[in-house]
């Protein structure tokens, strides 16, 4: 099943969705239910005597039906079926369900115009998406997926043939990826992390079923599992210094070490330079004779490729400053081919000056390639090696990373699972797929900065050769626009270049990089860091000296205070986040960790000013009442005084009246005689549903109307409906959405 999203690759894992229903009878799609006795002539379903027969006919009536109601005659029901047979099966073949011929309903452009097929797809899977509402709770889980992947495939290829069209609710709800393939890709192995990143990121039933069938390949030495992660963290790739076990290339290599010059080291770095690592192979009669490693400065004009590795994939040294001769060699002989050899040429697809900026690379490359002559060193960038373990000279060589990753002529990526992909098997589109989803150097948070000041030279190593991933999204973008991807294969392939782009480039080429960077860093991308180590990050990130928040004394919470001192705006989210705060006046707002604990989410765009005292918020809107309006919900006497507070309140009428209820997350208590405002995350309260809000205790109004309060903590607001379906807990006011405001 869901073969028509990797023609003409195969899946390595298909899904196996097993059918044991009846053809479509060819009759009226309408009609099916009435013809087959289970619903009556006023259309309502006859669930008394409901059978077992009648599921496999629903079954049959919303895949095979809505098949042959876009298709008519045409439709051979038998190409979407694999028989098997079976030792252990006495009654008989097994049935599967199969996609891998649903391409050839759909590429003929011209029939599927003339026959109309876009109208009839477009209609069948609106109604199709209802019938999933009624059936849901008896319909088979593995068959709703086969349902929706078809419902998905129909409503792309029409929208990409016959023009944009609005999806309604109901159709859209179904063709997102759902609980099922959550708990699907779980017992897959996959991280709960990973699934909810996914998730998170809009992701379709299409891509979902993609990654479902995707073989996960580990190398021998990576026992790890996800057995301790959850749905909002991710601890399997958690690093312990203390057991920090260093790798070879190969398990039962026995290698020595290299060990880099650590006095060189310091030299270069309070010299106000930046050290590199010059590998230079030794001339012996044996083959492999060893490797020469020298630290030498960055000058201009020499070229290097940066090392951009994932720590928990053992290629890191919490000790020293050496790796293993293996890895050495590994780097040397990565490092070089990138430098030398002519498939590595840098070119950025879809540029406008595409042409120009490749003729000028090939000139560049072939200028230093002739420069080198007979030197067979090359000069590589690596923190195991670069980045000495002395205080001082330490923080002078993290403040220069940035500007590392900038100057560097390649970036070569060293991740253990895409080490075990071969590039030259699968399409660029699964590359890019196992890039985002897959790769552990996607969730370091380190990769944001590195990834940003790299831009188009970002180089992952596969088991054949390194490939530039970086330009892989603008080459299925151009395919895209030159309809030159299978279009079952579209709406994957474009939400994985989605993903890419919403990472790396939109942060590097619109003046929102700030705002994107926190988007990141509270989207399920961030893997967890040193508390330490985040602030350094996002400065790096941003362009500001990192020397300041390196130099902070009193641990990863003073390092945050620093970074909020720099900076003019944050995102209003951050008032809604339920993680530890600092407590001093004026840095209420902030929390300690830029770490979020829930699920996936992002900031915001709406930003506020940051000020000596505290973050001040124009455009979110608010409520301001003093506390002695609020009736408390979980007091003893609330039941003998909440009438004469309806009364005194002219709420009694529900049906009339502007009321709403606050719960809050953390122990909060309304102080008498103290006036609260209550600022709303969005401007209204859809019927039902919680609105997030933050709590202030009100301190004054002074200058220009500017309203000064103290920040008390996090809870949600929802619009009073009934009276008698009060929460058990919480706050009752006196008024609703309809009287929010704007403040300062």
């Amino acid at each position: 099943m869901a073969e028509h999203l990797f023609f003409p690759e195969k899946p390595q894992n298909p899904l196996r969705i097993e059918y044991k229903g009846p053809l479509y009878d060819g009759g009226e799609w309408d009609e099916y239910p009435t013809r087959h006795g289970w619903k009556n002539e006023k259309g309502d379903i006859e669930w008394i005597g409901f059978s077992l027969e009648h599921d496999k006919e629903v079954e049959c009536w919303l895949y095979f039906g809505m098949l042959f109601y876009v298709f008519g005659e045409k439709l051979n029901q038998v190409d979407f079926l694999l028989s098997e047979e079976s030792e252990d099966n006495l009654e008989g073949p097994e049935q599967f369900l199969t996609t891998t011929h649903l391409r050839d309903y759909v590429d003929n452009v011209q029939e599927w115009k003339n026959k109309r097929y876009g109208e009839r797809a477009v209609t069948i899977v609106e109604k199709v998406c209802k019938e999933l509402e009624t059936f849901k709770d008896t319909l088979r889980d593995e068959m709703k997926l086969a349902i929706r992947l078809i419902c998905q495939a129909l409503w792309n290829t029409s929208v990409k043939r016959d023009g944009p069209r609005t999806q309604p609710r109901h159709v859209s709800k179904w063709l997102l990826s759902d609980t099922y393939e959550t708990v699907r890709m779980i017992k897959s192995e996959w991280c709960p992390w990973e699934v909810m990143k996914s998730r998170f990121t809009g992701c379709h039933v299409d891509t979902i079923a993609y990654l479902l069938q995707l073989n996960r390949r580990k190398p021998t030495w990576d026992n790890r599992t996800h057995v301790a992660c959850k749905l909002t963290e991710c601890v399997a790739h958690n690093i312990d210094e203390s057991n920090y076990l260093m790798r070879h290339v190969t398990e039962g290599c026995g290698c020595d070490h290299i060990q880099a010059d650590v006095e060189q080291l310091h030299t270069v770095l309070k010299d106000g330079g930046i050290p590199l690592v010059k590998i230079t192979p030794l001339a012996g009669e044996e083959e492999d004779a060893g490797f020469k490693v020298e630290i030498v400065r960055k000058r201009t004009g020499r070229q290097y490729v940066a090392i951009s590795h994932v720590w928990s994939d053992g290629m890191g040294n919490p000790n020293g400053n050496s790796l293993p001769n293996c890895q050495v060699r590994l780097l040397y002989e990565q490092a070089r081919r990138l430098v030398t050899d002519k498939e590595y040429i840098p070119r950025q697809v879809g540029d406008p000056l595409e042409h120009i900026e490749t003729g000028v690379s090939r000139l560049t490359h072939f200028a230093f390639s002739q420069a080198r002559g007979k030197d067979k060193s090359v000069l590589v960038w690596i923190d195991t090696l670069c980045i000495p373990h002395q205080r001082d000279v330490r923080s002078l060589a993290i403040q220069r990373i940035r500007q590392v990753y900038l100057d560097a002529y390649r970036v070569l990526i060293l991740d253990s699972e895409m080490r075990q992909v071969e590039s030259n098997s699968i399409s660029r589109t699964q590359l890019l797929i196992r890039v985002v989803f897959c790769s552990g150097w996607m969730r370091r948070l380190w990769t944001l900065q590195e990834g940003l000041a790299a831009k188009y030279c970002l180089y992952m190593l596969f088991s054949d050769k390194p490939i530039n991933i970086s330009t892989i999204a603008d080459e299925i973008l151009t395919k895209i626009d030159k309809n030159k991807l299978p279009i079952l294969q579209e709406r994957v392939a474009y939400h994985a270049m989605s993903v890419w782009f919403m990472f790396f480039k939109e942060s590097i080429d619109y003046a929102s990089k700030f705002l994107r960077t926190l988007e990141v860093i509270g989207s399920p991308f961030a893997e967890p860091v040193f508390d330490k180590d985040r602030p350094i990050i996002l400065a790096g990130v941003l362009n500001l000296d990192v020397k300041p928040i390196l130099d902070a004394k009193g641990g990863p919470g003073e390092r945050m205070r620093v970074f909020y001192r720099m900076l003019d705006e944050f995102p209003c989210g951050i008032l809604f986040e339920e993680e530890p705060r600092f407590e001093d006046d004026g840095m209420r707002w902030a929390v300690k960790v830029c770490q979020f604990s829930g699920m996936p989410h992002v900031l915001g765009s709406t930003s506020g000013e940051i000020t000596p005292r505290g973050l001040q918020v124009s455009t979110l809107s608010s409520w301001l009442f003093p506390s002695v309006v609020a009736l408390n919900i979980s007091s003893e006497d609330f039941q003998s005084t909440s009438g004469d507070w309806l009364m005194q309140h002219n709420l009694k009428d529900v049906t009339r009246a502007d009321a709403c209820t606050l719960h809050f997350k953390n122990s909060v208590k309304l102080m008498p005689d103290k006036i609260y405002g209550v600022i709303l995350e969005r401007e209204e309260s859809y019927t039902g549903q919680s609105c997030t809000f933050a709590l202030v205790e009100y301190q004054s109004t002074e200058a220009d109307n500017v309203h000064y309060a103290r920040y008390v903590g996090v809870g949600t607001a929802r619009r009073v409906l009934v009276w008698g379906l009060l929460p058990r807990d919480g706050y009752l006011l006196p008024f609703g959405f309809k009287g929010v405001e704007k403040r300062v």
